[in-house]
Parts: C-alpha cells; structure tokens; sequence
C-alpha cells in the first residue's frame, strides 16, 4: 500500500489533470455523486486529524503570542491582498476572487511538514501549526468568509458554519482522539487511509469538473487570468512569511523555515470539497488549479532557500578568512 501511496504522490499532477477530463468527458455520472462531497469532506479531515496528536499544540503553548501573531497575520492580511488581486484581475468574475479568499483561509496543508523537515526547520513548530488550524478551521472559515467576501458572493453562512462543524470541526477531534488513544493501530491503518484520502480528492475534482460543464465557455476566458492570480498569491504567502518570520522570531532559522512553509500550503483537497458542497462552482476552480502549482512552487522555494543557506554560509567564510 505504501508503494501504491507513493506512486499517486508521483503521479499526482497528472491525476489530477486527469480526474478533470474524466469529470468534463462524463459530467452526467459525476454530476449524479455531487451529494456526497460532504461525507468525502469528513473522511479527508478525519484522516488528515489522524497525522495529529495533542501533544503537539505544546509548542503553541510555548510560543502562543508569536505564532498567534504569524496567524494573525496570515489569515488577516493575505485573504485581503487575495480579494484585491480577484478584484484586480478578474473583476467580473467575483467567485473566482472568493476562490482564492477560500484558498488564504484553508487549514496548513499535511505536506508542509515534508518541506519543513527537509529544509530544517522546526517540525514540532510546523506540525503545531498544522494541528491548530485544523481544528479552528471549521470555525474561520465561515466567519472569515463571511467577512471578506459576504458582500460579493451569495452562499448560506449559517449551512456553512453548520456544516464545517459537522465535516470538519468534529471530524478532526475524533482523529485527533483516535491517534492519541490508539498510535499504532492508526499508523498501521493510515497508508490505506491515505490513499484512500487521494481517491477522495480525486472524485471531487472529477465532481467539480462535471459541475462547471455549463460554464466552460465563459471559463475559458478568464483561466490565464485566474492561474496568473494564483502564481502571484502563491508567492505573496511566501514573501509574507517570510518577512513576518524573520521580524518574529530573528533568532530561530529553524522556526523561520516553518512559518515560510505553513504560510504558503494549504489543504486543497478540503477546500474543494468545501467549494463544492456550500458555494458556486466557480469557487473551487481557484482551489483546483492552485493543486497544479502548490508542489512546484515548493520546490522552487526549496531552491531559492538553499542557494541563500550556501551564499551566506560562503560570505561566513570569507569573512572569517
């Protein structure tokens, strides 16, 4: 099952492509699935939970008023510049501007700890993070929504508070508990979970695709505007961070790592699901897209992180010398 899991990893830009032209080739079928994106939604979070235990909210405990301000920060002033760059460049398009608010407010992608631990950084810190929005999301999200975007796009808050607490809030204590009660029977199990998460995520590409079938015509004139707007909200997240990580904590490289990661990731597959279960189609193509590009542009990061970690290790030495 491992292999299985890493193969999908492998392959996963591809699935996803993939699962889109599924979706657009028989949107008749798929459409039909479209009521069960709420229980897929639950069994992401409840397997994303299982990667958590409480004891790592120790390190938010540790560090409460610093990394309260890290989230302040990304969850206040990166929804915000989300919003302008919609307004900017797809102004006739607001679902598609609420797209990459949604995005701005989902919780820390799992798969920000890979980064975090490959490029040194604090990997408590990083999994503390992952943990502590998580389980607030089901609280952000609708009241967060609500606020920047309540104006602009029509969806039911009170149905979406509802049922981010049903789907996600409750979903994600249980597998907090389930890890915490049962660590190896979960980390046994969690391979086959985790493909089965994929799976998931695939299914509700596949949904969404069928679902904006009617769309596409006015689609197809704004998508380079949208994946232009994603690249540079992408990057932004990362400038953010990275500034607000040096100003916060100068003096741990290894917490800076963290934040650069946790500020940038997030958990797509929940927020499609999200989209699709509570707003217009059009909110998620954001989400969709931002999958293609959330792993490249970690590994440009990566890169760029690197080259900076050896010019400044080399400007050491000859200082020294």
């Amino acid at each position: 099952m491992l292999q299985i899991n890493q193969w999908i990893s492998s392959k996963f830009c591809f699935l996803v492509v993939g699962s889109m032209i599924l979706g657009l080739l028989f949107p008749g079928f798929f459409v039909r699935l479209r009521s069960g994106v709420n229980t897929l939604l639950a069994v992401t979070m409840f397997t994303m939970a299982l990667s958590c235990r409480f004891a790592d909210f120790s390190q938010v405990a540790r560090l409460w008023k610093r990394l309260a301000l890290i989230l302040a920060i990304s969850y206040g002033i990166i929804p915000l510049f989300a919003l302008s760059l919609g307004k900017i460049i797809l102004p006739s398009e607001p679902s598609l501007a609420a797209g990459l608010v949604l995005i701005s407010l989902l919780p820390v992608a799992v798969t920000s700890a890979f980064w975090t631990e490959t490029n040194g950084g604090s990997l408590p810190v990083t999994l503390s993070i992952i943990s502590t929005t998580t389980l607030l999301s089901g609280l952000i999200i609708p009241v967060l929504m609500h606020l920047y975007v309540g104006a602009i796009v029509e969806f039911d808050s009170t149905a979406l508070v509802i049922g981010l607490v049903k789907n996600v809030l409750i979903p994600v204590i249980i597998g907090i508990g389930v890890n915490q009660c049962f660590p190896d029977s979960t980390k046994a199990a969690k391979p086959y979970l985790d493909v089965g998460v994929k799976i998931c995520l695939f299914l509700v590409i596949a949904i969404n695709a069928a679902v904006i079938v009617p769309y596409l015509e006015q689609m197809g004139r704004v998508l380079l505007g949208v994946i232009l707007a994603i690249i540079i909200h992408i990057l932004a997240c990362y400038i953010v961070g990275y500034c607000a990580s040096r100003l916060i904590f100068p003096h741990r490289p290894d917490i800076q790592v963290s934040i650069l990661y946790t500020s940038a990731m997030r958990n797509n597959s929940a927020g499609i699901a999200i989209a699709l279960a509570y707003f217009s189609p059009f909110v998620a193509v954001p989400v969709i897209l931002s999958i293609l590009f959330q792993q490249p542009m970690a590994a440009l990061v990566t890169t760029v992180l690197n080259r900076m970690t050896r010019e400044s290790r080399l400007a050491d030495v000859t200082t020294t010398n």
